[in-house]
């Protein structure tokens, strides 16, 4: 599948071992600590702000997306779709992780690791929100945006899980690689995702918003974390650091 192939490429051209301008840490099995902070106050103030005027504007955006006729936005749906879709991803970023533990490549099983770590936080994160909100998706609610039914589970919108897996996935990669460009790539792959599923009428543009701050979230939250376990003649230990 396209999609599982684009998966298991980038996490492959940013494995250590595929970039050697890049210098390795000592100890590849400790992921590097961010220097900033998981979420920043004008990083949440910038996405409650676009995360309420999305809300506010959630029928006639979804009045522009929303075009099953559109031949083009049909083709990009199919690749968005999949690229946030918990069924391909996750078994992709399994299959990195153990294959670059078959082949003896540390850095290639830790990018797999991480990112099906980030991806599993932010997919189960979005479907317990879900769940506790309980809002109708634009397929099933007809012209009104803010049916909400807390604790249900049929139909449930927000936050979208595509987006929040398509950026969790996203953020995961880009943590590997300082290359702009290639950050870029992968975050403009995650909005397609959104866009999809806006397109699909699947989702409310508020939606994708929260799922993408969800995803990007989960991804800062795993890659934040570090452990390190030693073994020696005299027993077992592990450290754990935020």
């Amino acid at each position: 599948m396209r999609v599982s192939a684009a998966i298991l490429g980038a996490c492959l051209l940013i494995s250590p071992g595929f970039l050697p301008a890049q210098e390795l840490p000592v100890d590849t099995a400790v992921a590097r600590r961010p220097a900033r902070s998981i979420l920043g106050l004008a990083e949440f103030a910038g996405v409650a702000a676009v995360a309420g005027a999305a809300f506010a504007s959630d029928q006639s955006l979804r009045n522009r997306i929303s075009d099953p006729h559109d031949r083009l936005g049909r083709t990009l749906s199919e690749l968005g779709n999949g690229l946030g879709d918990g069924a391909i991803v996750y078994p992709s970023l399994f299959a990195v992780a153990v294959g670059g533990r078959l082949l003896g490549k540390p850095g290639m099983q830790k990018v797999g690791t991480r990112a099906l770590e980030s991806t599993l936080l932010a997919g189960a994160a979005a479907l317990a929100f879900k769940s506790l909100i309980g809002r109708q998706r634009p397929d099933a609610s007809g012209h009104n945006a803010y049916v909400f039914r807390p604790f249900g589970i049929h139909d449930l919108s927000l936050p979208s899980g595509h987006a929040a897996v398509a950026f969790a996935l996203a953020t995961s990669l880009a943590r590997e690689t300082g290359d702009k460009w290639t950050d870029a790539a992968f975050f403009a792959a995650a909005t397609l995702t959104a866009y999809a599923r806006m397109h699909d009428d699947k989702h409310w543009a508020s939606d994708v918003v929260l799922g993408a701050g969800i995803g990007i979230l989960s991804a800062r939250f795993v890659h934040r974390f570090q452990a390190r376990a030693t073994v020696s003649p005299g027993g077992f230990g592990m450290s754990l650091a935020f």
